[in-house]
């Protein structure tokens, strides 16, 4: 947690997730919550995978105007990243096959992660964990996290953890070295997946990324995010319930100064279990003109869409 109070409304809000990957609502569900917010332009950003998009625009009808889209998970000098793809088809299927790959990665982990508990002696067989999560899902790690604990029981090992610790049991038993340690899934590296989104006809930004630059100096981040935009970033999400109003006002700066399209998403997953970010469309600070960067990002789509496949 950020520790930062998303206080500010907005009426753009390009970072949303819902059931189809960690959010807590159903396409439809976020879309009517949008709408008692008062948003007017939104993407849906589900992690390595398209499959909300659609019947959340049909939910929203012509009352949202709905930017397509999706948050990739990838790596860089060894950290995760996350680059949200925006302005990409849903069915457009080397994409698809793409996000896939990623996304069973990331549930196949989880499949060996719930093996480990089994050798453990904890019960948390997988059949569970996809009766209470969705067997194809990638849920919120809290809730698995959470099984763990319910089919721990009585077990002493985990006695102590409880609802507002059981962040504890990843520090206690899942780093390296840990009994529940499972060595992280395949990612694809960040300029990887910047050419899958141009590839898509897309446009790509990086997300939440003051923590990333953070031990940065404004010359190396400069230097790298123009490396990035080479390799075909277009913008960074500046606005975000992820980022103190110090931060955002960095980061809008580096993106003047590398001529990149500066974004706002609240990347809202529901009020459980985002508690700090209650409904979409707020933020810890004010976006600039939030309209304008959504036309800035179609304008960089047009800008490169002819030379792209399709």
């Amino acid at each position: 947690m950020p520790g930062v109070a998303a206080t500010v409304a907005t009426p753009v809000d390009l970072h949303l997730h819902t059931r189809c990957s960690d959010g807590d609502e159903t396409p439809a569900g976020l879309a009517a919550r949008c709408l008692a917010a008062g948003l007017r332009i939104v993407a849906v950003t589900d992690h390595n995978t398209m499959a909300g998009v659609e019947p959340f625009a049909r939910a929203a009808g012509a009352a949202l105007t709905v930017l397509p889209g999706c948050e990739i998970t990838a790596t860089w000098r060894g950290e995760e990243v996350h680059c949200l793809a925006y302005l990409v088809d849903p069915a457009d299927p080397v994409l698809g096959e793409r996000l896939r790959r990623v996304h069973d990665g990331e549930l196949t982990w989880w499949r060996a992660w719930a093996g480990r508990a089994e050798e453990l002696g904890v019960p948390l067989g997988w059949a569970r964990v996809a009766a209470r999560l969705g067997g194809d899902r990638v849920a919120y790690v809290g809730d698995y996290l959470a099984l763990l604990a319910e089919a721990a029981g009585e077990d002493p090992r985990f006695r102590g953890y409880g609802p507002d610790t059981y962040w504890k049991i990843a520090d206690d038993w899942c780093r390296p070295g840990q009994p529940l340690h499972v060595p992280q899934p395949w990612r694809p590296h960040l300029t990887e997946v910047l050419t899958w989104v141009a590839d898509a006809g897309g446009v790509a930004v990086l997300a939440h990324p003051a923590a990333l630059l953070a031990s940065m100096s404004d010359a190396e981040c400069l230097g790298t995010l123009r490396e990035w935009a080479t390799a075909g970033l277009a913008g960074i999400e500046v606005w975000t319930s992820w980022h103190t109003p110090e931060e955002s006002a960095r980061l809008e700066r580096l993106c003047a100064a590398a001529e990149l399209t500066p974004t706002v998403g609240s990347d809202y997953h529901g009020p459980r279990v985002k508690r700090w970010v209650s409904a979409p469309g707020l933020l810890p600070t004010r976006a600039t003109e939030p309209y304008a960067l959504v036309d800035a990002l179609r304008g960089r789509q047009a800008g490169h869409v002819s030379g792209v496949r399709r």
